[in-house]
């Protein structure tokens, strides 16, 4: 995990962290006490709280626990126009609230400084709104900086008049980076990596697997329909996690019509969490790409849960959107899109398991 000490001075000053990473974050992969001793590094460390390198992005990382200084939730949302730059800094604003923080520190990522003497940095009145609220909220706001991306080599200033200013250090000097890369996180390079993950795979692929699927839905329909069956999804993950998953057609077919049943999609469910968790998830994305619509909901709100579960609320939302898009109204894509606009911890997505999927998943067989 992560912590900044960074006074509202802007003075850098080290601290050390080592609690859970609510909401944003993707905290499973870094397990010991991280320091972050300066502004620059703090914008290094970036993209592994959020899991990819933000470009045009406004990013607020709150600050809490008994020091006041342990990070904690990390919100990132595109920079709004002009003309929406106050809207969009009191729903940013909002977000953070839900962590209840202490203090806060607000990033700008994008856009080109002006040269000494020149107009400034970009985006001001937008960080202008964004300290405003904060501190009508009591907020304490440590840090408001700029910076033109997070990639070494970058330069970064402060927004306030005491002149801090540098540039991004190299990723491998940066601590949180570090731990995240040991801990098994990939950081992608922008958010488009991340939604290439779920996005549909070949249209003529989707094509033939959604007549097969209408065919074998009107068999079922036909005849007398079958038992929900979690055998061939337990065999998938199984697949997944020792690294032979393939999926034919008719392999797609039988797992898409298997997860919309309700008991075996609670059963599903469980497989998020465990010694298989890895697999599922592989699965479940690999299943978001090559599952026609609507039925692809099924599995990309199962890789939600399994994102949610490492903290990795990036990769959450990329899922649900694509449940989303496949499936508009999907009553699970929709209780999983409140959760994570609450800032739910994994511990709670743990404790959902237990206590909804539970009682249902024994009924398959």
């Amino acid at each position: 995990m992560t912590s900044s000490d960074l006074p509202q001075s802007c003075s850098p000053a080290p601290a050390t962290h080592n609690g859970a990473l609510p909401g944003v974050p993707p905290s499973g992969a870094i397990h010991a006490p991280v320091r972050v001793r300066d502004q620059g590094e703090l914008i290094a460390g970036l993209p592994a709280l959020i899991g990819f390198h933000p470009h045009g992005s406004l990013v607020l990382v709150s600050m809490g626990g008994e020091s006041g200084k342990r990070v904690g939730l990390t919100l990132r949302v595109d920079l709004p126009p002009p003309e929406h730059e106050a809207e969009l800094a009191a729903v940013a604003v909002r977000g953070l609230l839900l962590d209840d923080p202490a203090g806060a520190v607000v990033v700008v990522v994008g856009g080109a400084a002006s040269p000494p003497g020149g107009a400034g940095l970009p985006h001001r009145r937008l960080a202008e709104h964004v300290g405003g609220a904060l501190a009508e909220h009591g907020v304490e706001v440590h840090a408001v900086l700029w910076a033109e991306s997070t990639a070494a080599g970058s330069p970064w200033r402060c927004y306030d008049s005491c002149g801090c200013a540098g540039v991004v250090p190299d990723a491998g000097s940066s601590a949180v980076l570090a731990a995240a890369v040991a801990g098994g996180q990939v950081v992608r390079g922008d958010r488009a990596a991340l939604e290439r993950l779920v996005a549909p795979a070949d249209d003529e692929r989707i094509r033939r697997r959604e007549e097969l699927l209408v065919l074998a839905v009107e068999r079922e329909l036909a005849g007398e329909p079958d038992l929900p069956d979690l055998a061939p999804v337990l065999t998938a993950i199984a697949d997944a996690q020792a690294g032979r998953l393939e999926l034919d057609d008719e392999r797609v077919v039988r797992l898409a019509i298997a997860l919309t049943a309700p008991a075996v999609r609670d059963a599903a469910l469980l497989r998020c969490a465990g010694p298989d968790a890895a697999g599922a998830e592989h699965l479940w994305a690999a299943l978001a790409r090559e599952t026609p619509d609507p039925e692809a909901a099924e599995p990309a709100a199962l890789l939600a849960v399994s994102a949610l579960l490492r903290g990795d609320g990036a990769l959450a939302n990329v899922a649900l959107d694509r449940a989303e898009g496949a499936w508009p109204g999907h009553n699970l894509t929709g209780l999983l899109r409140l959760a994570t606009q609450a800032g739910v911890r994994p511990a709670e997505v743990r404790a959902w398991l237990g206590a909804c999927a539970g009682p249902r998943a024994g009924s398959t067989r």
